[in-house]
């Protein structure tokens, strides 16, 4: 009879056997991990990564990248590879088993294939290199081919051009043997027909000879009567001229006397008259008061200053303008105005200031102008005025300002403006200049500013004008000259 527990008891004798051996079996892997080394554990974590040679040789090749291993990448981890990553292992700061991990793999498979890739770069470019030598090589042929296939052509065109310009020679030969016979043919025939042509000509000749003779006593006899009806016509012409001067010098007369009858107003709305060009901003009419008229100074009846800058007039400068006897200021600069500078402005003696600068007045300075005894300012700048500075201007003891720059002036700086005592302002630049700088303008001590440049200026500077070439704005600049006195 069987007991009814002793099934489930057999059962756990079973599990507590189990149990005991699992127990054991765990311990004794324990134990044996607790007694193996650090190299073998990481032989053993590397046993179970699997390593195949392909890998492996990507391994050797990341380490040989790293500077570590010259070995062949070979796919076997010799004990030359093993020292390498050992050293590997140093620099990372790992610990140096010689053996891989997953982390040391990773690593090292992207530098192998990292240094595959650029070796199998490297090996494209040998390969491109070399295809680029066997093209060069390729092309050398042919260019040596083709220069001796030309060579071969070029004597063979040699020859030919020999060959025709034999004949061409012998060609030219026959041709100039039977030109040579015509010529002869030709200049026996023009023998012939110069000689008829002499005894042409000879005939010729004394029928002209008669006829000159006939035409010649013709001719004395119409001269002769020629000369008697220009004695006629000159006695008229001078009868005449004589009358008609009388009647032009008596007319003049007239006009002289009626416009020195005409008012400042009347002499301003003829000079008006006289312009071209833009006046319609001169607002000068008999209705408007003078005092009014745009630019017009007064003083009491008589007009004292004319300011006209920059108003688009045309024309010459009226004549008119110097009946204004008590004028002291004129200013007809920035304008279109042409022709010559009128000699009767010489005139004004009460003039302070003459502007006639920017406009296109050509001609020579007037001598005249040296006899406006009050004068203070004097522009004439940027005009295309031709001659030379009239020495006559130095007789303006009242001027201050002398500006001439930019016009086609030439000849030489006359000493004579050396007498200008109390002139500050001398501007001759980009003219036509020459010769040397006088020695007189060392006495204008009240000078203050001195322009000569891009002149033709020769000899040296006197010292006491040296002044003008020195300070931050030298206005001698452009005149390349030594200064007088010094080697």
């Amino acid at each position: 009879m069987r007991r009814p527990w002793a099934g489930r008891r057999r059962l756990f004798y079973g599990v507590g056997v189990t149990t005991i051996v699992a127990v054991a079996a765990v311990m004794v892997v324990m134990a044996r991990s607790w007694t193996l080394t650090p190299e073998q554990r990481a032989a053993a974590q590397e046993a179970q990564l699997g390593l195949g040679t392909d890998v492996v040789a990507l391994v050797e090749l990341g380490l040989a990248a790293e500077g570590r291993y010259s070995g062949d990448p070979d796919g076997v981890l010799e004990p030359e590879a093993r020292q390498a990553l050992r050293e590997w292992q140093t620099d990372r700061g790992i610990e140096a088993t010689g053996y891989l991990d997953r982390a040391s793999l990773s690593e090292l498979l992207a530098a192998g294939r990292e240094a595959e890739e650029q070796a199998e770069e490297a090996r494209r470019r040998d390969e491109a290199a070399a295809e680029a030598r066997r093209l060069a090589e390729e092309r050398r042929n042919a260019r040596e081919e083709r220069l001796a296939e030309q060579a071969r052509l070029d004597a063979k065109r040699r020859e030919e051009e020999q060959r025709l310009a034999e004949q061409a020679r012998r060609a030219e030969d026959e041709r100039l043997a039977e030109e040579a016979r015509r010529e002869m043919e030709r200049l026996a025939e023009q023998a012939r027909l110069a000689e008829e042509a002499r005894q042409a000509e000879q005939e010729r000749l004394a029928e002209e000879a008669r006829l000159a003779e006939q035409a010649r006593l013709a001719e004395e006899a119409r001269q002769a009567e020629q000369e008697r009806l220009d004695d006629a016509r000159r006695t008229a012409a001078e009868r005449l001229a004589q009358r008609g001067g009388r009647q032009a010098e008596s007319m003049e007369a007239a006009r002289r006397r009626a416009e020195d009858r005409l008012t400042d107003d009347q002499l301003l709305l003829a000079a008006r008259n006289d312009l071209a060009g833009t006046t319609g901003d001169l607002n000068w009419r008999i209705a408007l008061n003078r005092r009014s008229w745009t630019g017009v100074r007064s003083r009491a009846d008589d007009v004292v200053g004319l300011d006209l800058n920059g108003r688009s007039l045309g024309g010459v400068i009226p004549t008119r303008l110097t009946r204004l006897t008590e004028l002291e200021f004129l200013n007809l600069g920035g304008n279109r105005l042409s022709g010559a500078i009128p000699a009767e402005l010489g005139s004004l003696r009460q003039l302070k200031a003459l502007f006639l600068e920017d406009n296109q007045l050509s001609g020579p300075i007037p001598t005249e102008l040296g006899a406006m005894s009050s004068l203070e300012d004097l522009h004439l700048y940027n005009n295309p005025l031709t001659g030379i500075i009239p020495p006559e201007l130095g007789n303006l003891a009242s001027l201050k300002r002398l500006r001439l720059s930019r016009t086609q002036i030439a000849g030489r700086i006359p000493p004579e403006l050396g007498r200008l005592r109390g002139l500050e302002l001398l501007a001759l630049s980009e003219n036509q200049l020459s010769g040397q700088i006088p020695a007189e303008l060392a006495n204008l001590t009240n000078l203050r500013r001195l322009t000569l440049r891009n002149n033709r200026l020769s000899g040296c500077i006197p010292k006491p004008l040296m002044r003008f070439e020195s300070g931050i704005n030298p206005q001698l600049g452009g005149v390349r000259l030594p200064e007088c006195g010094r080697p």
